[in-house]
């Protein structure tokens, strides 16, 4: 684990209260640094898909048809 820096955010109030709810923590900062490091962890799972023989390429998941919402938005710049 890295170390603890503070930050300000700008985050929709009502999302965070739902993932507090529906994750079952205590705090925000638990919420955000859980999501985060589920984050870290897809990255690790998808470079190991990627990775995988071909015969393993053809399975399909459910998220790959349909992608949580955060992955199947455009970027806004």
């Amino acid at each position: 684990m890295g170390r603890k820096v503070r930050k300000t955010l700008n985050i929709d109030a009502e999302k965070l209260k739902q993932a507090r709810e529906y994750l079952r923590l205590d705090t925000e900062t638990e919420v955000i640094d859980r999501l985060l490091e589920d984050l870290v962890w897809e990255r690790r799972l998808l470079e190991v898909l990627r990775s995988a023989p071909k015969g393993f390429k053809t399975f399909r998941s459910p998220l790959t048809t349909h992608p949580p919402p955060h992955l199947s938005r455009r970027h806004r710049r």
